[in-house]
């Protein structure tokens, strides 16, 4: 679990950083329990220790908190891994860096669990101008389709149908990610958390190996 923030000197703000962190510890644990429909705001709010009012107070409805739960577990430390890797010069090193931090997000159940529960949340949305927006939210939470972040990736001077291999290519991976961790959880016997980053390893070799696939 997520250490609270330390307090800065504005210690009414500190406060309720304090209670937003508890709030979205309260949600996680909840989310990836028993998925987005089945999970009830009053049963967050006895976890993080506030009322029902004290959610609304910083997140107007369930999906709104929900959306801010998901890119603060995972734009922020998708962010840490970009700045490491824009420090590295070697393209290789680039890649491996991204690799481990790819694997460590799936091999944590619940990150792993979430993600998956957000993309049948959007799926499942009939209105298609809602299921757009999900889907454009979960871009730029991972920057799927950046062009910078490929770069960084990749290197420079791809071409544009390089460039759209490398989309699809990150696609499926994403949803081949996703379908491992389902399966880990139907059986968890045959796909435990050691199992499930080793086929996770070789997977994304296959679809991110880049000698001359992508010249």
């Amino acid at each position: 679990m997520r250490r609270p923030p330390k307090l800065p000197k504005n210690r009414p703000q500190a406060r309720t950083e304090i209670t937003k962190a508890k709030i979205l510890d309260a949600a996680e644990a909840s989310f990836a329990e028993q998925g987005f429909t089945n999970t009830q705001l009053d049963e967050v709010a006895a976890r993080a220790g506030c009322s029902r009012g004290g959610i609304y107070a910083h997140y107007a409805s369930k999906e709104d908190l929900f959306l801010a739960l998901m890119e603060h577990r995972v734009y922020t430390k998708f962010t840490v891994v970009c700045n490491e890797m824009e420090g590295e010069a070697d393209a290789k090193l680039r890649r491996s860096i991204f690799k481990r931090w790819l694997l460590n997000q799936f091999s944590d159940p619940t990150l792993g669990t979430l993600t998956l529960e957000y993309k049948l949340y959007a799926v499942r949305q009939t209105e298609m101008a809602s299921r757009e927006k999900l889907k454009k939210i979960y871009g730029s939470l991972f920057h799927g389709s950046s062009r910078d972040f490929v770069q960084l990736l990749l290197g420079k001077g791809l071409s544009e149908s390089a460039q759209l291999s490398v989309d699809r290519r990150m696609a499926v991976m994403g949803g081949v990610l996703s379908a491992l961790v389902l399966e880990s959880h139907f059986q968890p016997d045959l796909l435990p958390v050691d199992q499930i980053r080793q086929l996770a390893d070789e997977l994304i070799d296959t679809l991110i190996h880049t000698e001359g696939t992508f010249e």
